[in-house]
């Protein structure tokens, strides 16, 4: 599995998911596409962490696009 964590900025677009502990967006990797493209990870599996601290893994099928900020 891929370890990669990002710090995030406000209106910025990212890939990540819903952490499944507090449902808090995480990101994983910036998204320069701006939601238009896909995400060019090669792992199966990411590792992130919410802003609360959770941890956990995620299927890179899964990974969602996002404003941050704007969910």
């Amino acid at each position: 599995m891929a370890e990669r964590f990002v710090e995030v900025r406000q209106g910025e677009w990212y890939w990540g998911a819903k952490c499944p502990t507090c449902g808090e967006m995480s990101a994983h990797t910036h998204d320069p596409t701006r939601g238009e493209g896909g995400h060019g990870i090669d792992a199966t599996h990411v590792e992130m962490a919410c802003p609360n601290g959770h941890r956990f893994s995620q299927r890179t099928e899964s990974l969602l696009n996002f404003e941050w900020g704007a969910q």
